[in-house]
């Protein structure tokens, strides 16, 4: 039984410090780790702790790639339903209707502070360009670099926001919209 050894421990908790960064959903990610970890062992016994090890973390990235909410059955308890045509289900779709603007203003500047702080200066400013709404060729020009150094960094900022949890936007067939947001 390596599962209550202190060495296991240290490299899941090493494993999930190195996938995520958030201290609360490191507990959860350890958490899951260590319960994959131990059903691993107990269904498949006799194998090296590395070859339990590296299930988990094919496990753990097979959960993050796939977008689940890895307490989702934990938080399902405490949701609040209504009919569908009740009067407090009317109340409450004006209510989000009206705040959906003021939380998409709210939700990209936390992305966009959460981004900010885990970039390096470059990538800084080539995401407050693109905030600001410029294309590819006049980041270039204003932070005077090539444009495949500006397409780099993009793709370095798109890689870190999903990472952190921000869902990538479905491809638009609109030209305009493309332009616009300077994302192909």
């Amino acid at each position: 039984m390596t599962d209550d050894d202190p060495a296991v421990r240290a490299a899941l908790y090493r494993m999930v410090i190195r996938m995520e960064g958030n201290p609360e959903t490191q507990e959860d990610l350890f958490q899951e780790a260590w319960l994959y970890f131990w059903s691993s062992e107990r269904q498949y016994p006799d194998h090296r702790v590395g070859w339990y090890l590296q299930g988990v973390e094919f496990h753990l990235k097979d959960l993050r790639k796939a977008g689940r909410s890895l307490d989702s059955t934990k938080r399902r308890g405490t949701q609040a339903s209504f009919p569908d045509h009740s009067v407090e289900w009317d109340h409450w779709q004006d209510s989000l209707q009206s705040d959906e603007s003021f939380m998409s203003t709210v939700s990209a500047r936390d992305i966009f502070i959460l981004l900010s702080a885990r970039l390096m200066a470059d990538d800084q400013r080539i995401l407050g360009e693109l905030a600001q709404g410029q294309g590819i060729r006049k980041i270039a020009g204003r932070l005077k670099t090539s444009r495949q150094s500006v397409l780099r960094g993009r793709k370095r900022i798109a890689a870190l926001a999903i990472k952190l949890g921000v869902v990538p936007p479905t491809h638009s067939t609109n030209r305009d919209a493309v332009c616009r947001t300077g994302v192909r």
